[in-house]
């Protein structure tokens, strides 16, 4: 039988709604039936991050993330982090994005909101034990929902956490630990499983409003929640939530050195400012005279000049630009960074839950919700160039010494002798910025309950689906370009003249839409079979259908807008799943679960997934637990029929540097020459793979529980992954490279595309542009480490009460290995993986500690996040292990910050309860304005580290609000 997902969609967005209003309706006529359930208000208190699995429930059985039997407690045989609302509120924290990713074991891979110029602009995903976004699954409500639409770096599929509604959320599980044996592919290295509220009664809300203490990144964030019906008494619930947050950009130029420049000299580093070195590429245009070899092409220069550079302008560089000057000739050095630079870019959020809940019997409860949320990131960035690689070669590009009308060309200073120009520009009366909207409509409904002896069901079902609009200003259309410099309409020597109508015609807005389809339907059946010593022994079968797609076109298929990146994933599929599990409670003391899953995919693979976990309390006051798992990840569509171009920093080696006229030091590394030596951006072109298999893994874990009083609980899990097939973008790059620049052959199915010539060297080797290659499942990956986590938490009277809680993650090893036959090399306390974690690295302990003091109505919260320092070595994209040979920065001098230092920054809340209805609270984030520690290597911001160190950037910022109950 064929299923149609597309009837299933829309059967689903409708029945949400129409079981809202049925749930109701059947509420008001249903009797009461007494519930465990307890009524929730909506409102957030502020002031505490993760709490340990060891903090248990009040009352009740519930669900935890990683089992189907419904339990007692959340300490499963897998760790498991839990995530309150009200900790989250105590902490400052005001989204799902931010929750996750402040809890130490999101580690490298995992994606800022900050990093908005990378292949996942505008989102925010989650990146469990460094194995990047696409190992971590994430649920709402047990329950899939629709990817982000791009691919991070073209390649990982995610679930962009910006999108996930914040009011309802109740509590999130983090489930540290392998988990396709119950949720199939993706959650190799754990599960975040986003709750939301059950019940909700009142009207209550927040307003919240906050800027920085350099008064810029203002914010402000309102919500309001309405609920009625209580499940013990009136058998029902419908609650309507909305909510609104926005963020003010925040621009480099506020922030001061380092993050507002490249010219790093004052502190013994290089100027790698452009145009610090001619020629350069700035906002005021420098010519050159050469050739052009085909009249009326502008793009075929000769690549060679025949005199000295010069500033275009007769009155000079333009204002706030310094002249310089060097043995090619003239030009001007810009501070790109504080002109356009963005340490936050603007967002803004906003969307609204409708959930309804029907007590059908006392063991029997049915649920409905549909939700629409939308997330709009806009960035600004440098101007366009005029000389680029990407996705035509326009690095010859030249200004022809006769118009097409055949008069003699006004920004052409060589016109009267016959000669063309060599440009460099950045068109700097043309704004760019990049805007990403995502809306997702999801729609979930189910139902579970018991029947008979001891039997048990749930059913659910959701269509979800992203549409990502992609709005990009400023960039250069080649054909209006072209029309340009060879009528004249665009005044390159002074841009200031160059009226609206030129400007739109050559920088033509672009738009593009991408989307994401998930529709899945699960059922389970559990049952107590018998008893056992410890209690009775569950059997729980299931089987789930899912369809999901993405369609997320070239946004430059006609190749015809310069430097806007070619990259694309189109597909979709089925998955047909069965799984079980068995959990045993052998004895008191002993309880053993087990648990498979058997996934099939339409295009063409299975996969089993098995687990087994024990957990052995010798004592009330002791535990030992353990797993051991196998796990899948499913390629990509991104990795099977698409293509994608990326970008990063290099520079030639050193034998080809002084070819072009650098100086060898003697201890492997090179300075000076021409500004071909410097550092630039070479593409890497990847293309898909249909006959890619899974990746699959191997994991285990062991670990203690303490609770030696009644106010202390003590954690520590060890956990071992193993990854193999792992998908690399064209993972013999770095062969490929060496071959290139050793004159030998490169490895099959990889090819080379050469940068234009040194006009200053025009016989030299010419530098790799673009390093051409197929994804393979062509490497391993080792990680190991120690989550550790303590709660101390005693009331010396009634009206006093003091909770301190800290976790940390120590990383013992990050081993990476290759198909180019060398070993697992060490990552851990290095910049490295340096591509696949956008520069962010591996550092070797995260952690964070939170001391609350509640007095009365007066509660005091303060918490402080520690990330680890590191090498500033990119192992993995530059070779070598020292910063001599791989030092991230690439600068003349290989030891220039070559240790990132620690981070630590605290994290201060104070509330007052007014009333029983209303409460005041105020936030001061990073408290002792801690910088980020200077991080020259990194690509994803200038001079620090957006993933661990953003609020070292941002600097101390404050909040105050309200909330509201009645």
């Amino acid at each position: 039988m064929t299923i149609s997902t597309v009837p299933l969609r829309a059967l689903l967005l409708r029945g949400a709604a129409m079981s809202l209003v049925a749930a109701l309706g059947a509420g008001l006529a249903t009797p009461a039936f007494a519930q465990d359930a307890t009524p929730q208000q909506a409102t957030p208190a502020p002031a505490a991050p993760a709490t340990t699995d060891a903090e248990q429930p009040q009352g009740g059985d519930i669900v935890v993330t990683g089992t189907l039997f419904r339990r007692t407690d959340t300490e499963t045989p897998s760790p498991v982090t839990v995530l309150t609302a009200d900790n989250l509120a105590r902490a400052g924290i005001t989204t799902a994005a931010d929750a996750v990713r402040s809890i130490s074991a999101d580690n490298s891979g995992s994606v800022p909101t900050a990093f908005a110029n990378g292949f996942g602009a505008g989102s925010s995903g989650v990146s469990l034990r460094g194995l990047t976004v696409n190992s971590t699954l994430t649920l709402v409500d047990g329950v899939r929902t629709a990817y982000y639409p791009l691919a991070d770096d073209g390649q990982r599929s995610f679930v962009d956490l910006n999108t996930i509604p914040n009011a309802t959320i109740d509590r999130v599980q983090v489930l540290k630990d392998g988990a396709s044996s119950s949720y199939g592919a993706d959650a190799i290295a754990g599960v975040v499983n986003i709750i939301t509220k059950k019940e909700i009664t009142g009207l209550s809300g927040t307003v919240e409003a906050g800027v920085t203490g350099r008064k810029d990144g203002g914010e402000q964030r309102a919500t309001l929640t309405g609920g009625y019906g209580k499940l013990s008494e009136q058998g029902f619930n419908v609650y309507v939530s909305g909510e609104y947050q926005h963020d003010d950009a925040i621009y480099a130029r506020k922030r001061g050195f380092p993050y507002d420049t490249a010219d790093l000299t004052s502190i013994g580093g290089d100027n790698n400012n452009p145009g610090s070195i001619v020629p350069g590429t700035t906002t005021s245009a420098i010519v050159a005279p050469t050739t052009q070899t085909i009249p009326g092409n502008i793009l075929s220069g000769s690549g060679i000049v025949t005199g000295p550079w010069q500033v275009l302008n007769p009155a000079g560089c333009r204002p706030g630009q310094i002249p310089v000057s060097g043995s090619a000739g003239n030009g001007c050095e810009q501070n790109t960074a504080r002109d356009y630079g963005q340490i936050q870019p603007s967002q803004t959020r906003y969307g609204g839950t409708i959930h309804g809940t029907l007590q059908i019997n006392p063991d029997t409860q049915a649920y409905a919700s549909i939700s629409y949320f939308q997330n709009e990131v806009t960035s600004n960035g440098s101007p366009s160039t005029i000389r680029a690689a990407n996705p035509i070669n326009t690095l010859s590009i030249v200004l022809p010494a006769t118009l097409s009308n055949g008069q003699l060309n006004p920004s052409n200073p060589f016109a009267a002798n016959g000669q063309a120009a060599a440009i460099r520009y950045l068109f700097g009366d043309i704004a760019q910025s990049s805007s990403y909207r995502n809306r997702v409509l999801r729609s979930q409904v189910g139902i579970t309950g018991k029947f008979g002896d001891g039997w048990g069901y749930q059913v659910d079902a959701t269509a979800a689906k992203s549409w990502l609009t992609i709005t990009q200003d400023g960039y250069i259309n080649l054909p209006a370009l072209t029309n340009a410099i060879n009528t004249g309409s665009y005044n390159f020597v002074n841009p200031d003249l160059n009226s609206a109508a030129v400007r739109s015609a050559l920088s033509p807005t672009v738009v593009t839409q991408a989307t994401s389809d998930l529709d899945m339907i699960q059922g389970t059946l559990t049952k107590d079979v018998f008893q056992l010593p410890g209690g009775p022994l569950q059997v729980g079968v299931g089987g789930s259908f899912r369809y999901e797609a993405v369609n997320d076109p070239n946004q430059n298929a006609s190749a015809q807008t310069i430097n806007l990146n070619q990259f694309t994933a189109v597909g979709s599929r089925k998955v047909t799943s069965g799984y079980f599990e068995i959990n045993a409670p052998v004895l008191t003391s002993l309880e053993i679960d087990g648990s498979g899953r058997y996934d099939h995919y339409s295009d063409g693979f299975s996969n089993f997934s098995p687990k087994i976990g024990a957990k052995f309390t010798p004592i009330r006051q002791f535990a030992i637990r353990g797993t051991f798992s196998k796990g899948f990840r499913a390629p990509s569509f991104a990795e099977k029929g698409g293509s994608v171009i990326g970008f990063t920093s290099a520079r030639p080696p050193c034998s080809i540097q002084v070819q072009h006229g650098a100086t060898a030091n003697g201890d492997g590394t090179c300075s000076g020459g021409s500004s071909y030596n410097q550092a630039y951006g070479i593409g890497f072109n990847t293309i898909g793979d249909a006959n890619l298999a899974p990746e699959k893994s191997t994991s285990y874990t062991g670990g203690i529980i303490a609770q030696p009083t009644r106010w202390l609980s003590l954690t520590a899990d060890y956990y071992n992954i193993k990854k193999t097939g792992v998908i690399t973008a064209a993972p013999l790059s770095n062969t490929a490279l060496s071959a290139y620049y050793a004159g030998g052959t490169l490895p099959t199915g990889y090819s080379i595309t050469p940068d234009a010539i040194d006009p200053s060297f025009p016989n030299a080797p010419r530098r790799a542009l673009f390093v051409n290659g197929p994804f393979a499942n062509a490497a391993a990956l080792k990680t190991s480490g120690i989550d550790f986590a303590a709660q101390l938490s005693f009331r010396p009277r009634d009206d006093i009460h003091f909770t301190s809680r800290a976790e940390a993650t120590y990383i013992l090893h990050y081993r990476f290995k290759s198909d180019d036959g060398s070993d697992y090399v060490d990552y851990v306390g290095t910049q490295s993986p340096y591509v696949t974690s956008s520069g962010a690295g591996t550092p070797q302990w995260r952690g964070n500690w939170q001391n609350s003091l509640d007095v009365g109505r007066y509660s005091l919260n303060a918490t402080a996040y520690y990330v680890d320092g590191y090498k500033a070595v990119g192992i993995d994209q530059f070779g070598g292990s020292d910063c001599a040979s791989s030092s991230t920065y690439q600068g003349s001098d290989p030891n220039f910050n070559c240790r990132v230092k620690s981070f630590i920054d605290v994290d201060l809340n104070a509330s007052m309860k007014v009333n029983d209805q209303f409460q005041l609270y105020v936030n001061v984030m990073n408290l002792l304005d801690a910088r980020a520690p200077l991080n020259a290597g990194n690509y994803a911001a200038t001079n620090y580290n957006p993933t661990y160190t953003q609020a070292g950037a941002v600097g101390r910022a404050f909040r105050i609000g309200a909330n509201f109950t009645f």
